[in-house]
């Protein structure tokens, strides 16, 4: 290595130029990063290896893990798709957000109930920074016809499913792009309405194309600055794979046929076919790094993974007890118990974020709006309830902590739920009994929410309650309302 007294006289007069060059380069502010949000669609969190899965690979997903930062204390927007996708696009819980669960337009209509319009999203403020903005998959908030897609709040491009209802199947008979349907050959024909008639396989499966848009979008915008939010409907029923993934787990364990469906596709292998989907999904979230690091995007794209809710319970022949999907988490999705909410979540910025690393900090999705915002230099709106995450990610002083997280959830009879602390508590039945005892639990001592401490601590008990009382504002609809 040459040092100052190796260096020739000619070389002088340039450093004596440096101070002014380096002046002129900290004056520039430094490039915006990339944004990348990965989400899967009802993956529990002990589906991914670097949370504990021993039998379903899942590399790439664990790659991210391994250098950037693993969360063990982050929670989805709720315990179903609609309003925990909510709550990630406008920085809201759902005692605020304005879609708080899954709702049809219509019975038999495509498409959920619409977000408004004047609902202030994520992709909206980053286009005032300066970004291309995409969604490849599920968007699930709304239809062109109530302008309500994704390119009414902010998005350059969609491609992909915009009812969860389509999204049944992996085999629809077409997907949407750009709000125009694009049909899919050699689909059979399916519409939300439909109750046993999703068929097993067809000739375009539809996850592959989401996967290939998302990859030709990153390669279009590779000079960004750009956000991609991979909303993807793996491995959300129907189960449905390729043969090519299938062969790696099929045989591999003892199968019980899921036939007869009154709703979702008839499967001869569901434990192969949900291990094949995951392991499917990982691949492609390996295309997308792979694709990183080949245009030299790797130190300036900022990833995250996470899923919209927690592992399903059994039905159309998952076996989320056979897989350990909830990590040994009490609930599945539609329950605010921890196994309902608690999420994978991942981020990955090399040179940034500390590889390896693992953080237990209490977060939620809608702490991303406002960390998306601190990144880009934007002022978030002042009437969200996030809190940016940027300097726990960047390891830097300063990082604000939530005094609680909140979710409601409306089927089932009504919950609701408090974080705070060590402290859980829930209160289920919420219809019948509004103001009855919340369950408590200390989550320290008791992760898997096995012992009702509320008779013991009263007076957290009854802060559980009041915080639970003032986190909910009245919805515009009427069934959202306690």
């Amino acid at each position: 290595m040459k040092n100052w007294f190796s260096i020739s006289a000619l070389t002088i007069p340039l450093l004596l130029i440096v101070p002014a060059a380096l002046r002129a380069t900290e004056a520039t502010p430094p490039s915006k990063p990339n944004i990348i949000f990965i989400l899967a669609d009802d993956l529990g969190i002990g589906d991914v290896g670097a949370y504990g899965q021993q039998k379903i690979r899942t590399p790439n997903i664990d790659r991210i893990a391994a250098e950037g930062m693993r969360f063990t204390g982050f929670y989805s927007g709720q315990c179903v798709c609609a309003p925990s996708r909510c709550t990630l696009m406008t920085g809201k819980h759902t005692g605020h957000s304005v879609v708080r669960d899954n709702v049809q337009r219509g019975p038999g209509d495509e498409g959920q109930v619409p977000m408004p319009q004047g609902t202030v999203t994520v992709p909206q403020l980053l286009k005032k920074a300066g970004y291309a903005t995409a969604i490849v998959g599920k968007w699930g908030l709304g239809m062109p016809a109530d302008k309500s897609s994704p390119l009414d709040f902010g998005f350059d491009h969609h491609y992909g499913y915009l009812c969860q209802g389509v999204a049944h199947t992996y085999y629809p008979p077409y997907l949407w792009r750009d709000n125009v349907k694009e049909m899919l050959e050699g689909n059979p024909p399916y519409e939300p309405s439909m109750r046993g008639a999703i068929p097993s396989s067809g000739k375009t499966y539809s996850a592959d194309l989401i996967d290939n848009d998302g990859l030709s979008w990153v390669r279009s915008h590779k000079d960004g600055p750009f956000f991609l939010y991979f909303a993807s409907t793996v491995p959300h029923l129907s189960l449905q794979v390729p043969d090519d993934s299938l062969a790696e787990y099929q045989g591999k364990w003892t199968e019980t046929p899921y036939r007869n469906t009154k709703h979702y596709a008839n499967n001869e292998n569901p434990r192969a076919t949900y291990a094949a989907m995951i392991t499917r999904f990982d691949r492609d979230v390996g295309r997308l790094l792979d694709l990183l690091k080949e245009l030299k995007l790797d130190d300036n794209t900022l990833v995250f993974f996470s899923s919209d809710n927690g592992a399903v319970f059994p039905l159309a022949g998952t076996d989320p007890v056979f897989f350990n999907s909830t990590g040994g988490l009490r609930g599945y999705k539609q329950d605010l118990y921890e196994g309902g909410i608690r999420t994978p979540f991942l981020a990955r910025w090399p040179g940034h974020v500390k590889a390896g690393s693992t953080n237990d900090r209490m977060g939620a999705f809608w702490d991303m709006m406002p960390t998306f915002c601190e990144l880009t230099g934007i002022t978030p709106p002042a009437d969200i309830d996030g809190i940016s995450i940027l300097p726990t990610l960047l390891g830097q002083p300063g990082q604000k902590a939530h005094d609680h997280l909140y979710w409601e959830y409306h089927s089932g009879g009504k919950a609701q739920a408090v974080r705070f602390g060590e402290w859980k508590a829930i209160r289920n039945g919420v219809k019948k009994a509004p103001d009855s005892t919340p369950e408590l639990y200390n989550l320290k001592t008791d992760p898997a929410e096995k012992t009702d401490v509320a008779a013991e601590h009263p007076d957290i008990t009854a802060r559980a309650a009041a915080l639970m009382k003032s986190a909910h504002t009245p919805s515009a609809r009427a069934q959202w309302n306690f």
